[in-house]
């Protein structure tokens, strides 16, 4: 009997072929999409970086400044990122070769295309988290909003895939850069159209001064504008002839989406919750601050220790000092000096304590209102400086006060000299004066001075 040895053919012994790597992995590692990631994020990061001190310690005003630099610098790269990877069949001459791909139009316009775009929200969303980290030590209150950041990585993207029909349209080496110049034109014109309504239709419009917030839904309907119009347009683009009709839909999205900004107009921005809430320390003066800077108020407090130490038991004087973003003072109180970022706030610290309280001293010791009747002597403006140098007594006061005086002797006129030292002996006497001389004094300073207004009735000095 005749034995049958099966034997295994030699095709069954070779290794599977390995497969060909995905077109996507092969641009995205060595493609131009890294090149435009690390170019965006650089062309966010720079005037970021240098504008640091003006919205670290305010979620609204980081999401402001990230914004306006993506908008108008991260929007004009894009398309010509897109525009210069849309030409690039006509730089190698493989047009006819793409033409004759096996796979649909629309399949190749996406490969190529998206991992640019990819890349260039990826470069965005590192410099938004590298934004928000630095901002996050500082803030007081509030928090960051994830769709605003979700649509500006979307408009990054939509310009991106309309730069790329542009650079397979126009056969130009050139057309990169004057497409960027030409978006520049189109995102910052509208901006200066103030009583055109039509102009919240622009991406990079900013309304209001960093403080005021988006509605929830105001991302959304920005993000369908933008993006139905850049699907529309890579339908027209790409889409074979019997798909192209298709196209009204995203334009039909991005119509319903325009109405809707343009009817909401200023509507679409709010105010910031917490700019109305008010935390409040000390006792014999009430100091009282939003919630947005609530983390200032023991520096605030700090500062003016010594004009509320000198304030305790004078009558008439204010009890309360109000942060005006939150309102108008009540009757009978004072306000304290705005918070700026970047000028007497830095990084969640007061830039200069002594040039707040002087600034605070000098609000206390003009008055609440405006006082009409006049003195022709000066005399209420001697008392006047003398009561606030007397409440901030500080090296501040001084060297203001020295400062004067030297500028006086070398340029001033004899008047100017007299005036001087009259307003030094007014301080003088002020601070000689008993302490409950002097109490009896302020309090019917500050009665004037708070509630009858009138400087007439300023005690002597």
């Amino acid at each position: 009997m005749s034995a049958f040895v099966r034997t295994q053919s030699p095709a069954n012994t070779t290794a599977a072929p390995r497969r060909a790597p995905r077109p996507w992995a092969a641009e995205l590692r060595g493609g131009p999409a890294p090149w435009a990631a690390t170019a965006v994020f650089l062309t966010l990061l720079v005037p970021l970086v240098s504008k640091a001190a003006f919205w670290q310690g305010s979620w609204a005003q980081t999401e402001y400044e990230l914004h306006t630099v993506t908008t108008l610098l991260g929007g004009p790269l894009a398309a010509a990122a897109g525009c210069w990877q849309g030409g690039r069949e006509h730089r190698r001459g493989t047009a006819e070769l793409r033409a004759s791909a096996s796979r649909g139009a629309l399949a190749q316009f996406l490969t190529a295309s998206l991992p640019v775009a990819a890349g260039l929200a990826v470069g965005y969303l590192a410099a938004s988290a590298g934004a928000l980290l630095a901002s996050w030590p500082y803030t007081s209150a509030g928090r960051p909003q994830p769709s605003a950041h979700l649509a500006d990585a979307l408009y990054l993207v939509a310009l991106a895939l309309v730069g790329h029909a542009a650079g397979r349209a126009v056969r130009w080496r050139m057309a990169a850069p004057l497409l960027a110049v030409c978006a520049c034109v189109v995102l910052g014109v509208p901006s200066y159209q103030e009583k055109a309504q039509a102009r919240f239709l622009d991406p990079a419009l900013q309304y209001g001064t960093g403080e005021d917030l988006p509605v929830w839904w105001q991302p959304y309907a920005m993000t369908l504008w933008i993006c139905g119009l850049a699907a529309a347009v890579v339908l027209l683009c790409a889409a074979r002839r019997r798909a192209r009709p298709l196209a009204l839909l995203p334009v039909a999205a991005a119509c319903a989406a325009a109405v809707l900004i343009v009817q909401s107009g200023p509507s679409m921005w709010r105010e910031d919750p917490a700019a109305r809430r008010e935390t409040c320390a000390g006792t014999a003066l009430r100091i009282c601050v939003t919630a947005v800077h609530r983390d200032l108020l023991p520096q605030v407090t700090a500062a003016l220790g010594g004009i509320a130490g000198r304030l305790e038991g004078v009558e008439n004087a204010p009890a309360r000092l109000n942060d005006l973003a939150a309102g108008p003072a009540r009757p009978g109180d004072g306000a304290l000096p705005e918070f700026f970022l970047g000028q007497s706030v830095v990084r969640g610290r007061l830039a200069d304590p002594e040039q707040f309280a002087w600034e605070v001293g000098t609000e206390l010791a003009d008055g609440s209102c405006a006082i009409s009747d006049g003195d022709g002597d000066g005399r209420f403006l001697h008392t006047s400086s003398a009561v606030q140098d007397w409440l901030i007594s500080s090296s501040l006061s001084e060297r203001r006060r020295a400062s004067d005086e030297s500028a006086s002797r070398r340029y001033g006129t004899a008047a100017d000299v007299a005036s001087d030292k009259k307003g030094r002996a007014a301080l003088d006497r002020l601070t000689s004066m008993e302490p409950g001389s002097r109490r009896a004094w302020l309090g019917r300073y500050f009665a004037a001075t708070w509630a009858t207004c009138h400087r007439t009735e300023v005690p002597a000095l």
